[in-house]
């Protein structure tokens, strides 16, 4: 089989997950592709579904060129490398993953200045197509202080540090591969100095641990970055799941899922949130720091006093967060989007939406026959 065959198949068999891996006339995503995976890497993940499966569900698909003691310690090599994901412990399955979030991320400890150069240029090319939909999205925006809107009743998911509060842990926090991707191509943040500013939680921080791309924290220090986070004017963007397994901390000039947004007509529709900001002009000082604050350039200073484009905002509170004269407030949207219960829920709604009950319908039966989905 050539080469590039090999991995057209593998950019068709990743493009079919809830988050697509689509084509380009460039080809970029086939590079990519090449970067990360050897040609003995990317047979195996040809084999390994969306649905995370045992090793012997793989293993007959692949006995052909593997023991069954060889593929797992390809698996889990392929795991530590972040290409395929790995669940549960004492009987492990495996799984592929989408290319964000998901494969990228688990780059952090390899990320070199090429492989990011490419993966902005598929950005550009054909990727944000992918994650910006009107449906439902990987991640929610949710306010840096809920506490803003006492007068509403605000639902926990909505709440990222009661969140942290409630569960048990562990907690880890990773760099945020955005901005070290931004930096490795000349381009620093213009927001903040800090790089560890990606949370995860629960298993998935076990997981990033393993695989030396996080550290664990304690949950203090977890509430610590929490609010360094806000100091430093970053959008609170948390799975969009009712309990998450990670929330990252963005900026408006490094964040892949914002830079993307911000050059699509009214942006905020592309975004799961449920709130937006208004101004009273009566208090409003025109201070100016709602701007600096601002990561998606929703704030104007042109009638003399501030003003919020509801195509832009994206309801993060972090312009009411500084205003001193009270003048900045949330409002809630008048329908508001509750997200699902956890990923795999997450995930079944986003391959619904995208193939209809029908495919998800085929998905499930494929699964029930022990194919790959």
């Amino acid at each position: 089989m050539a080469e590039p065959d090999l991995y057209r198949q593998l950019q068709q068999h990743l493009d079919r997950m809830p988050v697509g891996f689509p084509a380009t006339e460039s080809g970029v995503e086939i590079r990519i592709l090449m970067r990360l995976f050897s040609e003995e890497d990317a047979t195996v993940a040809l084999q390994v579904s969306a649905i995370a499966e045992p090793l012997t569900t793989i293993h007959r698909r692949l006995r052909s060129r593997f023991t069954r003691d060889a593929l797992r310690t390809k698996l889990d090599d392929m795991v530590a490398r972040g290409l395929i994901m790995r669940v549960g412990k004492r009987t492990p399955k495996y799984g592929k993953m989408p290319f964000v979030v998901g494969i990228y991320e688990h780059q952090l400890p390899r990320l070199d200045a090429e492989l990011e150069r490419d993966v902005l240029q598929y950005q550009a090319e054909g990727f944000a197509a992918a994650i910006h939909t009107k449906k439902t999205t990987q991640l929610r925006t949710v306010p840096v202080d809920v506490s803003l809107t006492p007068e509403r009743e605000v639902g926990t998911y909505e709440d990222l540090r009661a969140h942290v509060k409630r569960i048990d842990g562990p907690f880890a926090v990773m760099d945020c591969i955005c901005r070290l991707g931004k930096q490795l191509v000349d381009h620093p943040c213009a927001q903040t100095t800090r790089g560890e500013s990606c949370l995860t939680f629960g298993e998935a921080a076990e997981n990033m641990v393993a695989i030396g791309a996080a550290r664990f924290v304690s949950r203090e220090e977890m509430l610590g970055l929490l609010d360094e986070a806000d100091r430093d004017g970053l959008v609170l963007q948390p799975e969009n799941v009712q309990d998450p397994l990670f929330a990252c901390c963005c900026c408006g000039c490094c964040c892949g899922v914002l830079t993307t947004a911000k050059r699509l007509p009214e942006p905020a529709s592309y975004f799961n949130t449920n709130y937006y900001a208004v101004v009273d002009a009566a208090l409003c000082e025109a201070c100016g720091t709602c701007l600096t604050r601002c990561q998606m350039d929703a704030v104007s200073l042109d009638s003399g006093v501030a003003d919020v484009a509801r195509s832009h905002c994206i309801g993060c509170a972090l312009c009411i967060a500084t205003c001193q004269s009270g003048a900045m407030s949330l409002r809630k949207l008048e329908t508001e989007r509750v997200p699902p219960r956890d990923t795999v829920a997450l995930y079944t709604q986003i391959y619904r939406e995208r193939y209809g009950t029908l495919g998800l319908a085929r998905a499930a039966g494929r699964r029930l026959l022990g194919l790959k989905v």
